[in-house]
């Protein structure tokens, strides 16, 4: 399908960039996952034999928990959040609440030593680890429903469109991913460059408070190699790549970069993206020929930050999030499609 721009306003007076991508971080909307709506913790294990584990959030359909809410659909929506989030992430709670509203049941899934998941694993998550997302979906499919959509954000949004684009075994019906980094050394270059270097010092000071706890399985000498870092670039070449099992940061790069699956994706999928997104670069978005691949729907708006679509309220979205009606529109649609 062809790349359209469904019309985002952003809210008066967080017209900016910067704005829109750290207003929800500042003003996040309540968490009732964890205490209006049922919700429960699952461990299960990673496939890689490390003894990680992953810790899951899941918030089954209201009409199981609650008298007189709208029925199941059947389905469930597995979410995935970005670099340093977590299953408590704004747009994970947000669009899991529109999801859980709309008879859907939820799992969100903290990436490897995030969130409540801290500890639980000796390996750090990167860009590229499809697996974890094939054990979580494998989990859904045999306990919950066979009818399972997923949504990735931001790092996650890489890996889910790399998921998808590899062959094997997918489980789901359809995807969506918001604000990836399609192409991690042109990402990397960005967030390293003057342009960046407010979100790149945030979470390399995040990601190395983890590194100092010693919870990852590594010596000290490459702690405080990888405590000096002042790149995005270094902390991947010191850390991620070489812990994670790639030679060096360029190959780790080079092989989790979603651009290079787009091609092998199977299933529907919607990708969205902001323009003037100050973490993820518009450039490689701008390279892609997205007609080529019929089973992508993509949408580019000229506003709207790092996974931030801060709209004015209306009636029907008094919290002016636009983010969640747009993903679960597109995932009711898979569903009438498939009924």
């Amino acid at each position: 399908m062809t790349s359209s721009n469904k019309e985002f306003k952003p809210r008066r007076f967080l017209e900016g960039r910067h704005l829109q991508t750290v207003y929800n971080v500042l003003f996040p909307p309540d968490n009732a996952l964890e205490d209006e709506y049922f919700s429960e913790s699952i461990l299960i294990p990673t496939n890689d034999g490390s003894g990680d584990l992953l810790w899951l959030e899941h918030n089954p359909p209201l009409s199981q928990v609650r008298n007189k809410m709208s029925p199941w659909n059947g389905s469930y929506i597995m979410l995935v959040h970005g670099m340093e989030g977590s299953s408590e992430s704004h747009y994970m709670v947000s669009v899991g609440k529109e999801a859980l509203n709309r008879g859907y049941g939820v799992v969100r899934m903290n990436l490897r030593n995030c969130g409540r998941g801290l500890g639980l694993a000796k390996k750090p998550y990167n860009a590229g680890q499809s697996e974890d997302i094939d054990v979580v979906l494998k989990y859904i499919s045999k306990h919950f429903t066979k009818s399972i959509f997923v949504s990735g954000f931001s790092l996650s949004a890489n890996m889910v469109l790399k998921f998808f684009g590899e062959k094997r075994e997918h489980y789901a019906k359809a995807f969506t991913a918001t604000s990836p980094p399609l192409d991690l050394k042109r990402s990397c270059d960005f967030i390293d460059s003057r342009a960046g270097n407010f979100y790149r010092d945030h979470f390399l000071e995040t990601m190395k408070e983890k590194v100092n706890l010693g919870i990852y399985d590594i010596t000290e000498k490459r702690k405080e190699q990888v405590l000096k870092s002042k790149s995005f670039f270094d902390f991947d070449d010191f850390f991620t790549a070489p812990v994670s099992g790639y030679a060096n940061v360029l190959e780790y790069y080079n092989i989790c970069s979603s651009v290079k699956y787009l091609s092998g994706i199977k299933i529907p999928g919607l990708i969205v993206h902001a323009d003037d997104d100050p973490v993820v670069p518009s450039e490689v978005w701008h390279e892609i020929r997205w007609k080529s691949y019929p089973l992508l729907q993509t949408v580019l708006t000229e506003k709207g930050g790092h996974v931030g679509f801060i709209s004015d309220p209306s009636p029907e979205n008094p919290e002016g999030r636009w983010l969640p009606k747009i993903l679960l529109d597109f995932f009711d649609s898979k569903i009438k499609s498939h009924s």
